[in-house]
């Protein structure tokens, strides 16, 4: 009865090994009332213990114990493949490298859908441009001819990425057309949560801060703002800063949305924040 409970236990749904574990453990439960942290630790021949260290975020997984786990749940080859990919994807330490096994995850799933990431908003993060052209959308002199598009990006994109662009805004539903047919954004202004921990927008941030330290070079000191301050400050006060970024975000949205004049550019505004040094109760080995 466990190897068709495994069967039928979607694997190809998720891209967090703690989840992924923590939903197999239910649906075996489930299905099997004497299944128990101990039957599986016995049948995987891994403790109990490190089990739920694991589910709870104390332990990271290793592809070693994880094909201990394979074998128990009675994964195929293509599921321990798949399972070894998330493995890699959360425990990478750069973005290549979660970039790298995310698209393996990708190859492995099939059509299958993702449970945490949603494909449709990694293809809108992923190129810093689609942000740029849905506002340039919102322009009087805005022009749907793709070279135009593309030369009035800075730095300048080709016309096929232009195009794929927009093609990807409207199957998204991120733009729309209006009854004469002209593109327009379908809501006023597309934001994210706060402290969101996906690929997605790391992916985003990491290239809007290399057109950052281009613009440096790019622009004149007159046409851009870039400034930096280096603070010592407590955890509290670190905090109430995070918290009144937030709070300009949001002033600086308001006032886009306020505004009643003609839009004339598109400008990208960064908000940086992170430490220089570790904090007196941060662990060295700590992970």
């Amino acid at each position: 009865m466990g190897t068709n409970a495994a069967k039928r236990f979607n694997i190809f749904q998720y891209t967090d090994y703690r989840s992924l574990l923590n939903d197999y453990y239910s649906f075996q439960k489930k299905a099997m009332k004497s299944f128990s942290f101990r039957f599986f630790a016995s049948k995987s021949s891994v403790s109990q213990s490190m089990f739920k260290d694991i589910i709870a975020g104390r332990r990271r997984l290793s592809l070693t114990v994880m094909q201990k786990y394979a074998s128990a749940m009675n994964l195929t080859p293509k599921e321990t493949d798949y399972f070894g990919a998330v493995i890699q994807f959360v425990n990478s330490k750069t973005n290549d490298e979660k970039n790298l096994h995310f698209s393996r995850m990708l190859r492995l799933r099939g059509k299958c859908e993702v449970k945490i990431l949603d494909e449709s908003r990694y293809e809108f993060f992923r190129n810093w441009y689609h942000s740029a052209i849905r506002e340039l959308v919102t322009l009087p002199e805005f022009k749907e001819d793709y070279d135009w598009i593309a030369k009035k990006c800075i730095p300048s994109i080709t016309a096929p990425q232009a195009r794929k662009s927009i093609e990807t805004m409207l199957r998204m539903g991120i733009l729309c057309r209006d009854q004469q047919g002209k593109l327009q954004p379908a809501d006023p202004m597309i934001s994210s949560e706060y402290e969101m921990k996906s690929l997605i927008l790391r992916n985003f941030h990491t290239e809007m801060i290399t057109l950052a330290k281009g613009a440096i070079e790019r622009f004149e000191p007159s046409q851009r703002e870039i400034s930096s301050l280096t603070l010592g400050v407590s955890q509290k006060c670190y905090v109430r800063i995070k918290e009144r970024i937030r709070s300009f975000k949001e002033e600086l949205m308001n006032m886009v949305i306020e505004d009643t004049d003609v839009s004339e550019t598109v400008c990208q505004c960064n908000f940086q924040l992170f430490p220089l040094t570790k904090n007196p109760d941060e662990s060295e080995g700590a992970q």
